[in-house]
């Protein structure tokens, strides 16, 4: 299910990592569970998207076990009171009772990050036919209709009544036009923060599986 995917690279206030020792009560410097690090952003991530994004891994699941249910060992560990390099390394050593080795959860991660940038792709082509329908296309009916202006306001009075009529187009066009604009950069900019959420917890992951795990 969506949500249990979700709950792999999202932590929740409630699952950060017990303290180990009085000492961490006024300073908490190691690292904590693994969880999503982003720029920091003011708009939250689109849920809906990121909904999107983690079906498409949830459709494309490797069998077996690989960086999902490492991401699931991890999540296991998210309480413990240990630093972060002791559970990559814990969660590995389980890993490796089943055979998995650190190139093949590389290998994977590499797998869901391709998995990603065809969504990526598939976003960018919709998101030009949209933007192609309802902002280039009514730019040129806009175009046309100023043109039919410019024509019928050569026969001075007796075309005014229709001159206004379609001036009276022109501005609701332009509403649609910038209605049209407005809403295909919110969702590319939602898109982009999804899409960056889970490739920068990827990168980190593959780049801590290279530094913990020898």
């Amino acid at each position: 299910m969506i949500k249990n995917l979700k709950s792999l690279f999202i932590t929740t206030e409630d699952e950060k990592p017990l303290q180990q020792g009085k000492n961490q009560n006024a300073k908490s410097s190691s690292p904590d569970t693994p969880k999503m690090v982003t720029q920091e952003s003011p708009k939250p991530v689109d849920n809906a998207i990121l909904d999107r994004l983690l079906q498409a891994i949830e459709d494309n699941n490797q069998s077996g076990f690989d960086y999902l249910e490492y991401r699931r060992s991890l999540k296991s560990l998210a309480a413990l009171p240990m630093d972060e390099t002791v559970k990559f390394q814990s969660a590995y050593a389980t890993a490796s009772t089943m055979g998995v080795t650190l190139e093949k959860l590389l290998a994977s991660i590499d797998f869901y990050r391709k998995v990603l940038h065809n969504e990526e792709e598939n976003f960018k082509k919709a998101s030009k036919e949209q933007f192609s329908i309802n902002v280039e296309g009514k730019l040129k009916e806009k175009e046309n209709i100023n043109s039919v202006i410019n024509e019928k306001s050569l026969k001075i009075q007796k075309l005014t009544e229709e001159i206004r009529k379609h001036q009276s187009e022109m501005e609701e066009l332009t509403k649609v036009i910038q209605a049209g604009e407005v809403k295909i950069k919110e969702t590319t900019e939602n898109f982009e923060r999804a899409l960056q959420l889970l490739l920068s917890q990827m990168d980190q992951d593959a780049e801590k599986l290279k530094n913990y795990i020898k």
